[in-house]
């Protein structure tokens, strides 16, 4: 090989290679999405609350879970947004179409702790649990009305007041506006809908999505996963 070959294969035209090599594969996977992921976009809080059969529930008693939050409170009227009876239907779907290695949970957050004590949202919690032998299963928490506030505004996202009825001076009801909170096994919050109609088809999708990232959590896979969060794969 004469000098002249040699220096047509320096080292450095390797390096460029290589960089080309990088930037094409990093535009490929940002532009063609192999793997797609929900943002990681919180982590959500920690609490210690009590639900309708008077046990106490924790944060830490959903990890594991695809867990489904959502707000509101028994004293919600006909102009209130209607939750309960679509995570009711959550409950069905995900009974009837979701992954049986994985765990799933719904928790229904008061926002009038005052009035909703564990057996007033016992009352208000049974016509919807039936006889409740689901495998997916569904608390309605209370706690301390300053420790809700934290934990729904400070955590989630979700403000909220108490209006005076103006046709009952004892009476108020709670002004706040509608939301599901889907949070991973990590305890993370992945997706957020703010909306008072719950489009069941997004969230199955999402959950997915969730159990396609928990089945390929170990391994090579992983790290395929992460790159995905990295490059900003969303659906």
């Amino acid at each position: 090989m004469t000098e002249s070959t040699r220096k047509k294969f320096h080292p450095i035209y390797l390096l460029y290679g290589l960089l080309a090599f990088i930037i094409v594969t990093i535009l490929w996977f940002s532009i063609s999405k192999p793997i797609k992921v929900l943002p990681r976009v919180a982590l959500a809080p920690g609490y210690a609350m009590t639900n309708q059969n008077n046990e106490t529930r924790t944060s830490e008693d959903y990890r594991g879970k695809l867990t489904l939050y959502t707000f509101t409170y028994s004293n919600c009227d006909v102009d209130c947004p209607e939750v309960t009876s679509q995570m009711q239907e959550m409950r069905t779907l995900l009974e009837e179409s979701a992954s049986d290695t994985v765990d799933y949970a719904l928790v229904t957050v008061t926002l009038d702790p005052e009035r909703d004590t564990p057996e007033a949202l016992r009352l208000f919690a049974a016509p919807y649990l039936g006889a409740d032998d689901s495998s997916v299963t569904w608390d309605f928490i209370t706690g301390d009305p300053l420790r809700m506030k934290y934990m729904t505004g400070g955590g989630f996202g979700l403000f909220y007041e108490a209006v005076a009825d103006p046709n009952s001076a004892d009476d108020y009801e709670i002004d706040f506006y509608p939301r599901f909170v889907l949070v991973d096994g990590w305890g993370i919050i992945r997706s957020e809908y703010r909306t008072a109609e719950l489009n069941y088809v997004e969230v199955l999708d999402d959950i997915q999505y969730l159990t396609d990232e928990i089945a390929n959590s170990q391994g090579a896979a992983k790290y395929a996963y992460e790159a995905a969060h990295l490059f900003r794969c969303y659906p």
